[in-house]
C-alpha cells in the first residue's frame, strides 16, 4: 500500500499530539489539585500535593533520585516547590 507524502505527515502529527498528552500521575495530580483550588475544595487539594510530596518522597528513597533527576521530564525540585508552593499559597498547611 502506497501512502501519499501527505498523509504520512498527518498521521506523524496525530502520534507526536498523543505523546505529548500522555501525562503521569505528578502531572495529573498537579492539575487535579490546581482545579480543587480553583473550585474551593481545600481538603482534596491539600490530599493532592501531599500525594504529590509522598510519591516524589518514594520515588527518592526506592531509587535513590536526587533533586536534579527528572520525574516525568521534570526536575524533581521543580515538582517538590510545585507541591510546597501550592500547600502554602493557598492556606493549606495543617
Amino acid at each position: 500500500m502506497v501512502m501519499k507524502r501527505s498523509h504520512l505527515i498527518v498521521k506523524l502529527e496525530k502520534l507526536q499530539n498523543m505523546a505529548k498528552k500522555e501525562k503521569g500521575i505528578l502531572h495529573k495530580s498537579f492539575a487535579a489539585a490546581r482545579e480543587a483550588v480553583k473550585a474551593g475544595e481545600n481538603d482534596r487539594a491539600r490530599d493532592l500535593f501531599d500525594f504529590m510530596i509522598y510519591q516524589i518522597a518514594n520515588e527518592r528513597w526506592e531509587h535513590d533520585a536526587q533533586v536534579d533527576d527528572e520525574i516525568e521530564g521534570v526536575r524533581i525540585g521543580i515538582w517538590l516547590e510545585r507541591a510546597w508552593y501550592g500547600l502554602e499559597n493557598n492556606n493549606l498547611l495543617l
